[in-house]
């Protein structure tokens, strides 16, 4: 009879350990469940702040490709540019004519100390070469290249004319300088031999007398 209790004693023991493995249990969780509520809370917190960066994130990609291609858009709409005009260039019987005035202008700057006191016509070369001729080449390079021998007035004179014709008169005021400088020296000459006839003139009659 005996034997019939073992296996009846065997199951007793199982389900007292069982239950006290239970108890246990459900006294730690009855001691630490304020830990535990803290622990899912920060679990809960870190994975939706996560998913909140990642939205972020996603967000931010999809802004920056649509201001991409509305930029892109607005850049596709946009009207060319105009085609800048050619530069105009000096004619070669300009540059020619520009080369002769500097060197008149040069000539005649090497001649300073001949030309009288406050001389109007050393002003004048003066200004030549720092004012009147660059502004004249200038005033002429500032047109289109299309323009340049299109006419400019009704009388039909074109823009290389109309330059040519203003750097003439520049080269001909020059050659006047240079006219009035040599008459100023052959004038001079001509005042020291007549200043020297009469002092030798006057010391020879008094020899005779």
């Amino acid at each position: 009879m005996w034997l019939l209790f073992v296996p009846i004693l065997v199951v007793v023991a199982l389900a007292l350990i069982v239950a006290t493995v239970f108890a246990g249990v459900f006294w730690v969780l009855g001691a630490g469940w304020p830990w535990l509520l803290i622990a899912l809370g920060a679990w809960m917190f870190w994975h939706e702040d996560g998913r909140h960066q990642r939205r972020c994130a996603w967000r931010q990609r999809h802004e920056h490709v649509a201001q991409t291609q509305s930029a892109a858009r607005k850049k596709a709409e946009e009207p060319a540019p105009p085609r800048p005009l050619r530069q105009t260039e000096l004619p070669i019987d300009v540059q020619v004519k520009v080369e002769q005035i500097r060197r008149k202008v040069d000539v005649l700057l090497g001649y300073a100390d001949r030309f009288p006191p406050f001389s109007q016509d050393l002003y004048l070369v003066r200004q030549t070469a720092s004012d009147y001729l660059p502004r004249t080449i200038n005033a002429f390079l500032a047109l289109p290249k299309e323009t340049a021998e299109k006419p400019l007035s009704g009388d039909g004179k074109t823009a290389h004319q109309e330059l040519k014709a203003q750097l003439d008169l520049l080269d001909a005021k020059l050659d006047d300088i240079a006219q009035d400088l040599q008459r100023q020296d052959a004038d001079r000459l001509l005042a020291n031999r007549r200043f020297l006839e009469a002092r030798f003139g006057m010391r020879d009659k008094a020899e005779v007398a």
